[in-house]
């Protein structure tokens, strides 16, 4: 791997995490809100409706669960390469 290949690796892991970071957060307060809604409702259609909302922001966590992990993943060759190096 050259250097210039492991510095754009940094600049995208470091801008991956960061954009998980902020997304998490914002996540979290959205649903956070969505569910404190659903509990103060007696609005039946609206409690299913929040449901499946609730449900949606669970599966995107996941999803940005599964960005950092593969994003950790992509750092692996840059360990490779420097264990090489050495």
């Amino acid at each position: 791997m050259t250097k210039e290949e492991k510095q754009k690796v940094d600049e995208i892991v470091m801008k991956t995490f960061t954009l998980a970071y902020e997304l998490g957060t914002t996540l979290d307060e959205l649903h956070r809100m969505v569910r404190e809604l659903r509990f103060s409702t007696n609005d039946k259609d609206l409690q299913s409706a929040l449901i499946n909302l609730e449900h949606a922001f669970f599966m995107t966590a996941q999803s940005i669960n599964i960005l950092k992990e593969q994003t950790r993943n992509a750092l692996i060759p840059m360990r490779k390469a420097q264990t090489c190096e050495e």
